[in-house]
């Protein structure tokens, strides 16, 4: 018994609970099925007082038993209700029409049993079942009136012939059969209540749901965007105001028309429009940029996601297609694509310049050198003691002069485009850097600590090491000069850093330093082209990394840089400020 509650309720329970009808149905089956088994067990017992086992009205009415608890336990495995309810009826009145037999034919008491029987069938089964049983029914009572009148078939073996039993066991009857209608009239005024009930609910329901809907509606009339419904052979049937706004055509000027009219111009890539067109022909997502026309014929840049959707509430295939003006944004990277082609005929203008500088300056500046000496030569001891001095000096500013152009020429090189990164030794690289400036014995370098092996462009690195290091011996003023150089890991990063014992850089000047042709010393007491560190900057900058210093006067200097692990791209924002919106 508790296996097959559990079965029940199981079935029960997968009824959806909008389906009232069919729970209430389910219930009175449930109900009745008992109901007849426990009378087919009552009507055994009283006809084996009159009965052997052996009696066709006992077996009969065992099997009509079995039946109604089978019929009862299978519904849930089969799931077919409207067989398990039409078995249930056929079931239920076949056992009345057999009690009929031996309880006096057609004057037995037990077809009143019919009224609830019938009153079951109507609303298990519905009218058209129904109005069938009724006629069962009819012919029924037809057929032992005959039985009764003209043959010895029937008889009142079960409740005896005298007219106190059979008054008796009208009354039982009757009690019972109204008893049964009472039940079922119950049944069917709490039933009703509870369909009114949900109904009442669902209203409810629906009237908040419909609240949700009116505000989805409106922020999806109103959204910036354009959103337009397709049904699955592309055509429109409905638009918001993001969409009127967008392309000036109205809401009835496109609902009913093929999408693709509409994203079509003049200049619109077909491609994108076939792609378009097979993904609604394939029911497909898409998404994509596409250049369309206002109802003016002004053009516009689209950006369209298309997203299926499989059904909707009357069960049809549609697509939600959301679009934006990218206008502004195309027209950025247009400015952006002119940026790099006026960048590039720039880069090529600076090539051009360096070499002017490199050939066309140098050569005058080497014939006023070669001039100055000719002009001592063939003075020699005539020249004036006062004219030497400035003859020297034309010749310091001559060499001066074609550092700087070598110098502009050096900078140029390092802002060209990236090379070829591979792995590198930075030990073996800040080692053979450091023996490439031959260094005199009094400057002595102290590595700290191991260095990494990281995968760079290997000339870039090695030109931010040497710089670092002619720096540091070039301008320290102490006999015994030290340089040391140091490494940690900093998670995506190297940090290097340069240290030197020279007489320091002032804080004032630690931003100077790093700018091109700028120097602390005069040139007249150190000859240098403020180049080196306007290149390291420049090749840290470029690598995605950083340089700065500490310093104090009189003590020394330590610079520090970082060196990406991985190249970082340095991303360039073109900001439009305004724009002619097409």
């Amino acid at each position: 018994m508790k296996l097959q509650n559990i079965i029940q309720d199981r079935f029960y329970r997968a009824i959806p609970d909008d389906q009232l009808l069919t729970k209430q149905r389910y219930n009175l089956f449930r109900a009745t099925s008992l109901v007849g088994a426990v009378s087919c067990f009552i009507f055994i017992l009283q006809s084996l007082t009159v009965y052997s086992l052996a009696h066709p009205v006992v077996y009969l009415t065992l099997t009509m038993g079995i039946i109604f608890i089978a019929n009862m336990v299978l519904l849930p495995f089969h799931k077919r209700a409207k067989i398990a309810y039409l078995i249930l009826s056929i079931t239920s009145t076949f056992i009345i029409h057999l009690n009929m037999y031996p309880a006096g034919g057609i004057k037995a008491s037990a077809a009143l049993y019919f009224a609830p029987i019938i009153l079951m069938i109507f609303m298990l089964l519905g009218n058209r079942f129904g109005q069938i049983f009724f006629a069962l029914v009819v012919l029924n009572a037809t057929y032992f009136y005959f039985m009764t009148e003209y043959t010895n078939a029937t008889s009142y073996d079960m409740i005896g012939g005298s007219s106190h039993n059979l008054n008796v066991d009208f009354l039982i009857t009757s009690v019972f059969a109204f008893l049964i209608l009472g039940v079922q009239m119950s049944y069917l005024e709490s039933g009703k209540n509870e369909v009114i009930e949900r109904i009442i609910q669902q209203t409810d329901e629906l009237k908040i749901k419909n609240i949700e809907l009116n505000k989805l509606s409106i922020v999806a009339s109103k959204a910036d965007n354009s959103i337009i419904i397709i049904d699955e052979t592309g055509i429109i049937t409905w638009v918001n105001d993001g969409f009127v706004r967008l392309s000036i055509f109205s809401f009835d000027e496109v609902v009913g028309q093929n999408v693709l009219s509409f994203l079509s111009g003049k200049n619109t890539d077909q491609n994108t429009i076939e792609e378009i067109k097979n993904s609604i022909n394939n029911f497909q997502s898409f998404s994509g940029e596409i250049l369309r026309y206002k109802k003016n014929e002004r053009s516009f840049w689209s950006q369209i996601t298309m997203t299926p959707i499989d059904k909707d509430i009357d069960n049809h295939k549609q697509f939600i297609v959301i679009e934006s003006d990218i206008t502004p944004r195309k027209i950025a990277e247009e400015k952006m694509v002119h940026y790099n082609i006026s960048l590039e005929k720039s880069i090529k203008e600076l090539d051009k310049f360096a070499y002017v500088v490199s050939h066309d300056l140098k050569a005058p500046l080497r014939a006023i050198g070669n001039l100055t000496c000719w002009i001592e030569e063939d003075m020699g001891e005539n020249l004036p003691v006062t004219i030497k001095p400035h003859f020297d000096i034309i010749k310091g500013r001559v060499v001066r002069m074609e550092g700087l152009i070598d110098g502009i020429l050096e900078y140029t090189k390092f802002t060209k485009k990236d090379g070829e990164h591979s792995i590198v030794d930075s030990n073996i690289l800040i080692k053979e850097t450091f023996d490439l400036l031959g260094i005199s014995d009094n400057v002595i370098l102290h590595m700290i600590n191991e260095f990494p092996i990281v995968k760079t462009e290997k000339i870039k690195l090695e030109q931010v090491f040497l710089n670092l290091f002619n720096n540091a011996f070039k301008y320290n003023d102490k006999e015994d000069k030290q340089i040391w150089v140091g490494c940690k890991d900093i998670g995506d990063s190297f940090e290097f850093y340069v240290k030197d014992n020279g007489p320091g850089i002032e804080e004032r000047y630690h931003d100077k330093i790093f700018v091109i042709f700028q120097t602390l010393n005069a040139r007249d007491q150190v000859e240098a082209r403020g180049i080196g560190l306007a290149i390291v900057k420049n090749i840290i900058d470029e690598a995605g990394g950083q340089i700065w210093l500490t310093s104090e006067k009189n003590i020394g200097a330590t610079f520090y840089f970082t060196w990406p692990k991985q190249r970082k791209r340095i991303e360039q924002k073109l900001m439009i400020d305004d724009y002619d919106q097409a």
